[in-house]
């Protein structure tokens, strides 16, 4: 004879508004009764898993989540009127003084989101259990015990899926939140025991973005929590011994531990197994009922888990859904390339949302000292050549370090991570790319390995699909801009103009199409203006001996090969930026003019039309129309308030689109498995800035 097994089953409110109907509620118990089960204490049940009691036969439990009044109004008489008993949870903070009430004299019911609702919005917690309820409902043979204080919820990811003012938004996000905005995200909701969550925060201006709550913070929640509750429900039920009931079912060890420590003796799950003698009393399993479930289901239901063989069958075990915790970004270069530089803002925004974010590097890249000084934890290695052994290197140091992403950038790292899995180690792998040149010919079949490719623009996207990377792999993650906020541009009131172009001699920048644009511009007339180059050495412009003609050479300044910070000086001492590029991804100088206040004169090179809009922030014309750059520059030399006007929308896009906050919420979102590929909202930024604005700046400083 097969050995027992004692089904649970879990249910919540009993109402016509929301939750089970009476009616079908009373299908059910029927259904208990007809297939000749008998409802049993869930201090009985625990007693069967200690041993301690022998296991009646046909045994079922019945449980009832979150204290809704509809339990006792509705279900206790219910359960009365059968002989049946129940176990009710309530929300100790929810938990008020007051007497038993009737039909008569409770409130009207409403629906359980907008019972929560009200509890952490209004403080109304009129639809909850009260004292002289659990009182009479402890006297009628219920069991009454803890389901925490008030169902915190935790954010389980950035990706919104509705909005505060949305009427499908779920109810936790009112947990979590400082007060109502009905534009604010509501990601997916989880149990802040058993999840670290993404905490939003408010800056003074009022601008939204989210961290991820410490392990230690959590651990604090849940002990308090745990205490509170435990000493609140001994005032109600006068028990020694409590069980405790998980919110949505959700634990992990951290909150498991805490629990035990706090000195609860056993906890519900909504896992699905075996309950008879040596089940783990910590988790106890139970049977979720949804509110369709006929009579003819919970009866199969009391056939599948009322004995042990069926219920090790039809099991359910929680998994708690993976958080990121670690990320190591690794790299093999050498050089401090826009792509290091990324690499760096990357870990700053990880860091900003409260990851702990490390690097890899090779023990002479100049990036090493850099990430130091900023405390990052730095890992070195110097054999990045020797793919072997640099993929048992770093299986071996996620396997140490708890590493939950690796985000590689340049060519051998990421090999090193996909050998690295190969070899047994367990991460999220992300491949970064942020050049628009064509992959080599097996890019495609390392990628297929990783968890997805990470590139800077749209347009870098394009052509490494065009090359067989698969489009389920590619995300679009913007760069970020990590400098100083020098506030908004003030309208400059020197006579002259300055255009500059940032970049080098080779054919991709197109320093020349940059310089015969100065000659189509001189030879028209260029009073008061300044063209200017940084990045090009003294010794290279001989090349460009036939571009440069007097009248380009007399307003032409060559700065040469600057420092990154006298590059930006430079941009701060301009009027606008000139990128004359044939082939671009997504230029870190383009997003630091943005920060400047500067407009910028643009090719439609790569991802540049992703950050300039033609006539919205900045002037754009097809690559290697020199023709066009000179009437575009001439355009905006003519017109200060257009020049501040779009500078001020840019400084706004670098601010908000492009801020380290905005990467790190983007990354993170990758990282957690969803799909990027949304463009810039630029116009929707440039929207809010109007014209008048500027016209009226440019007035004050005309009459100041």
């Amino acid at each position: 004879m097969f050995r027992q097994s004692i089904p649970v089953f879990c249910y919540h409110n009993v109402s016509d508004v929301d939750g089970h109907t009476p009616a079908r509620f009373c299908e059910h118990l029927d259904a208990i009764q007809d297939a000749g089960f008998r409802t049993i204490s869930s201090r009985d049940l625990l007693r069967v898993v200690r041993g301690e009691m022998t296991a009646p036969d046909k045994a079922v439990c019945l449980t009832f989540d979150d204290g809704h009044i509809s339990n006792w109004l509705t279900v206790v008489p219910e359960l009365e009127r059968r002989s049946m008993t129940g176990t009710f949870f309530a929300l100790t903070d929810f938990t008020l003084p007051g007497e038993a009430r009737d039909f008569s004299t409770a409130p009207a019911m409403t629906t359980m989101p907008d019972v929560f609702r009200a509890a952490y919005r209004d403080h109304d917690h009129s639809q909850f259990i009260n004292e002289g309820e659990i009182r009479a409902m402890l006297n009628k043979g219920m069991d009454v015990f803890s389901h925490g204080c008030r169902h915190q919820g935790a954010f389980m990811s950035l990706t919104p899926q509705s909005k505060m003012g949305d009427a499908r938004a779920h109810w936790g996000a009112w947990t979590l939140y400082p007060g109502f905005n009905p534009e604010w995200p509501v990601p997916k909701v989880g149990s802040g025991y058993a999840y670290r969550g993404f905490q939003p925060r408010l800056d003074e201006d009022g601008t939204l973005s989210f961290r991820l709550r410490s392990e230690n913070d959590r651990a604090a929640f849940c002990r308090e929590d745990f205490r509170r509750s435990l000493e609140r429900i001994r005032e109600l039920n006068g028990l020694d011994e409590q069980i405790f009931c998980w919110p949505w079912g959700q634990f992990d060890d951290l909150s498991l531990s805490e629990l035990r420590r706090a000195g609860y003796a056993a906890a519900f799950t909504l896992e699905r197994w075996v309950n008879a003698r040596g089940t783990d009393p910590y988790r106890l399993n139970r049977i979720g009922v949804g509110r369709a479930k006929t009579g003819k289901w919970v009866a199969k239901r009391l056939r599948m888990y009322g004995s042990d063989p069926l219920a090790r069958v039809f099991f359910k075990l929680h998994r708690k859904r993976p958080e990121i915790g670690r990320v190591l970004y690794a790299t093999d270069s050498t050089s401090l390339s826009g792509g290091s530089r990324q690499m760096v803002n990357n870990i700053l925004a990880m860091r900003d949302m409260g990851v702990d974010a490390c690097a890899l590097v090779a023990s002479e890249s100049p990036l090493r000292k850099e990430l130091e000084e900023l405390d990052v934890t730095v890992f070195t290695f110097d054999g990045f050549r020797n793919y072997l052994r640099a993929g048992l290197f770093l299986r071996d140091l996620v396997r140490r370090e708890g590493f939950d992403v690796v985000h590689s950038f340049h060519n051998r790292a990421y090999k090193m991570g996909v050998l690295a899995r190969l070899m047994g180690a367990k991460f999220r792998l992300f491949i970064n790319r942020g050049v628009n040149s064509r992959p080599n010919d097996v890019f495609f079949f390392w990628t297929a390995l990783s968890n997805g490719v990470i590139a800077n623009s749209g347009a870098c996207a394009d052509v490494l699909q065009k090359h067989r990377v698969l489009r389920r792999k590619l995300n679009v993650v913007y760069n970020a801009y990590a400098g100083p906020d020098f506030g908004e541009p003030p309208m400059r009131k020197k006579r002259g103009i300055r255009m500059l172009f940032v970049g080098n001699a080779g054919h991709v920048k197109g320093f020349d199409v940059y310089l015969r644009a100065l000659g189509l511009y001189a030879r028209a007339g260029a009073r008061d203006v300044e063209f200017a180059a940084a990045g090009v050495h003294d010794r290279e412009l001989s090349q460009f001996s036939d571009l440069l003609t007097p009248e380009v050479r007399e307003r032409f300044c060559n700065l040469g090969h600057l420092p990154h910070a006298e590059v930006l000086e430079q941009l701060r001492a301009s009027d606008m930026l000139v990128v004359s590029s044939r082939l671009e991804s997504l230029p870190n100088v383009i997003v630091e003019a943005f920060n400047l206040g500067l407009p910028v004169v643009a090719t439609r090179a790569g991802g540049v039309p992703e950050l300039v809009q033609d006539g919205v922030n900045g002037l754009l014309c097809e690559v290697e129309d020199a023709e066009c750059l000179a009437a575009k520059m001439r355009e905006l030399a003519d017109d200060a308030s257009r020049r501040h006007h779009m500078g001020c929308i840019n400084h706004a896009v670098v601010r908000s689109l492009l801020s380290l906050r905005n990467k790190g919420m983007h990354l993170m979102r990758v990282y957690l498995g969803e799909r990027l590929m949304e463009p810039l909202p630029i116009a929707e930024v440039a929207a809010r800035i109007p014209r008048r604005q500027s016209e009226e700046q440019e007035d004050e400083h005309h009459h100041g």
